[in-house]
Formats: structure tokens, sequence, C-alpha cells
């Protein structure tokens, strides 16, 4: 029963362009980041040309300071500033991590939108419409239902986010080729993070829009409360061991400016301790979720249309 539930969930997953459609978000969104990135450093190096003929070689800024009381007192002040060391942070060696950093941000927010979005009918849409009486009279079990929704779609996430991670380093590598050192054990930890994070917060969706059958109300939820509470847990210092940590854990890589992965670890900049134990505490959270999700739907009671209430 288990493997003909998978069997439905992946035909249903993929009629419809459903799949196809989440690939092309999360590549669409993993390369557009470093080609944008690489685009914008050759505009402000453009610039920085036409500024390069200034024989002063600086940039003066005229304020004018004047009251409206006292139209006899005028202050000028004069700020100059090297461009030389303003363009060096549009240089391609911060520009590239951005690139790769930018894409994971879209991988681990606006592809989970898309996939959430695309996939409402599954979470929650079937409880909503009663077609899963049918199925439960014929002998489907709460488990047998609910289990292949927890394997198929968390997979799904988890695989095209990582392969997006990792299209957003190749592409990166490809654009910013002179300047990029790409660790290829870096962006697969990197890639890993976001797989595990996808996971996650794909599984609290499905909890949340199969117990309430309302996957619309679970999408508005998942996807700004996951924004609050990563911003509430980043206040207070609860950066430790749970799955928002993991997005943190993942820029420090990204912007400690070393290629090691054994480096950034001795430099105090990330923790693999911290990665590991969040992975793992996410990864306890999913199986709780499904367990939750198992109780909850099997003391619901389902109107059958017939003024009859029957148990699921």
């Amino acid at each position: 029963m288990l493997k003909t539930g998978i069997k439905k969930e992946l035909m249903f997953f993929t009629r419809s362009f459903k799949m196809g459609g989440i690939i092309i978000a999360a590549i669409a969104l993993a390369i557009a980041s470093p080609i944008l990135m690489k685009f914008s450093g050759m505009m402000i190096n453009s610039l920085d040309n036409l500024n390069a003929s200034d024989p002063e070689n600086g940039v003066s800024v005229s304020i004018s300071l004047e009251t409206a009381s006292d139209r006899e007192f005028k202050a000028e002040n004069m700020v100059s500033m090297d461009p030389g060391d303003f363009m060096s942070v549009f240089g391609d060696e911060n520009l590239a991590p951005l690139g790769i950093l930018s894409a994971f941000g879209d991988t681990t927010s606006t592809f989970l939108l898309v996939f959430m979005i695309i996939t409402m009918s599954s979470a929650g849409g079937e409880l909503k419409k009663r077609s899963i009486i049918i199925p439960q009279n014929a002998g489907l079990s709460t488990k047998l239902y609910v289990l292949p929704k927890f394997l198929v779609y968390p997979a799904a996430a988890a695989l095209f986010s990582f392969l997006g991670i990792i299209s957003a380093g190749l592409v990166t590598k490809l654009v910013f080729s002179s300047t990029f050192d790409l660790n290829i054990l870096n962006l697969l930890l990197i890639a890993l993070i976001a797989a595990v994070y996808d996971a996650f917060m794909i599984t609290l969706y499905f909890t949340l829009g199969l117990c309430t059958a309302r996957a619309g109300i679970a999408t508005i939820i998942i996807y700004g409360g996951g924004a609050i509470l990563s911003l509430l847990f980043t206040s207070f210092g609860a950066d430790k061991f749970h799955p928002f940590a993991l997005k943190n854990e993942a820029q420090n890589i990204l912007m400690s400016g070393e290629s090691d992965i054994s480096n950034i670890m001795a430099s105090g900049e990330a923790d693999m301790v911290n990665i590991w134990g969040s992975i793992g505490v996410s990864l306890l959270i999913m199986i709780l979720c499904y367990f939750i999700t198992v109780f909850v739907i099997s003391a619901k009671r389902v109107d059958n249309r017939g003024g009859e209430e029957i148990n699921l």
C-alpha cells in the first residue's frame, strides 16, 4: 500500500506540469542571482571608468545650508572621497559570494512560496474536497495516506533546492572565473543546508495544511511565520541547534572569505557542531510532524455531504 501511495503522489505531482514548474523555478531563481551580480559589477565598473578621466580623481559633494529665517548666512561643506575605495566593494571577489548568497536566499524563500502554491491541492485540498472518503472506505489507513506525502514532497523540495544551489555555484564560477575560487565542499555543505531547511519548511506546510484542510492559510502562515521566527531567534541570540540557525551558518560560510572549510571552522566563522545539530533537530521535528498529522486527521470527522458523519 505504501508503494501505491507513493506512486499516486508522484503521478499527482508530475501531472499538469507541477513538477516541471517547480524545477524551472528552482533553477531560474538559483542562476539568476550570480548573473545579476555580475551585471551589477560591470555597470558599477563602467561608472568608475567614466570618473577615471577626472584629473582630481575624486568626487566632490556640495551641500548648501541655508535657513529661511536668515538668508544672509550661507555655508558650503565639501566632502571628498576616493572612488577607488568605494569601487573596491563592488569587485568580483566580493560579488561572487554575494551571488551564491542571494541564490541561497531565493531558494529558501521565494522557491518555497512557489512550491507551496503549486502543491496546495495535495496539502489539504483533498481533505477540503472530501476526496479522501472513498480511499478510506476502500481500506486506506490514515498513516498510509499521510506518509507518502511526507516522503515525496519534502524530498522533492530538498532535491530541487540542492540542485539549485549547485547550479548557482557552477554559474558563479563561470561568470566570475578569474576571481572566484569555488570550493566544492563548501558548495555541497551550503546545498545540503538549503535542502534540509526547505524539506523542514515543506513538512511544516503539509502538517498545517493537512491538519486544517486549509492549504492557502497554511501557505501564508508558513511563509510569513518563517521569516518572523528567523528574526526573533536572531534578535534574542538563539542561534544554536534549530532549523533557522542553518541559514545563518550558510551565510557565515559564504561571507568568511575562506575557500577551505577547515579554515572556516578554525576561525570560528561557522560552527560545524551547530550545523549538524540543527540538521538533526530539523529531522526530529519532521518525524514528530508526521505523527501529529496522523493523530489530528485520525481524530477528525468528515461530513460526507449526506448528513452523516464518518470517522477517517
